[in-house]
């Protein structure tokens, strides 16, 4: 296992202990209602949560793989990397929640085992498309 893939699980772990740590806050702490209404909309608490989970995880996820999982402080620009990071982690919540309602409506997962079951998909998917697209010049 070369140093990227090891220090982007290691890193990676870590944002997303604190993702599913901040999902299971929200989501059995916070949010104690089953829905809530959204502009006259009703929204899923679990969906709630992971959108804040996933908000509050976009800069440290970031940075950690900039800086150390990457190792990119001299590729492209700060804001051209985090918006081309943002388009990935955010593909990655849209894929995210498609599959946890798979999950959770069609196979009646528990929605915190839905969200680490996801997790393992999406991240898998996020650093092939973090080392070759967000961060490419410093990894290729």
């Amino acid at each position: 296992m070369n140093f990227s893939v090891f220090a982007y699980l290691s890193l990676g772990a870590v944002n997303t202990v604190l993702n599913i740590a901040l999902f299971a806050l929200f989501y059995q702490v916070i949010l104690i209602k089953s829905e809530y209404l959204i502009f006259g909309r009703p929204i899923e608490s679990y969906t709630i949560s992971l959108v804040y989970a996933f908000l509050l995880t976009i800069p440290s996820g970031y940075w950690l793989a900039k800086h150390f999982a990457f190792k990119a402080e001299n590729s492209a620009s700060t804001a051209s990397s985090f918006i081309k990071y943002s388009m990935v982690v955010t593909q990655g919540l849209i894929s995210d929640f498609l599959l946890m309602k798979l999950m959770i409506e069609v196979m009646d997962i528990h929605p915190t085992i839905a969200k680490v079951n996801s997790t393992v998909i999406v991240l898998t998917a996020n650093y092939i498309l973090q080392k070759y697209f967000t961060f490419k010049s410093a990894t290729n």
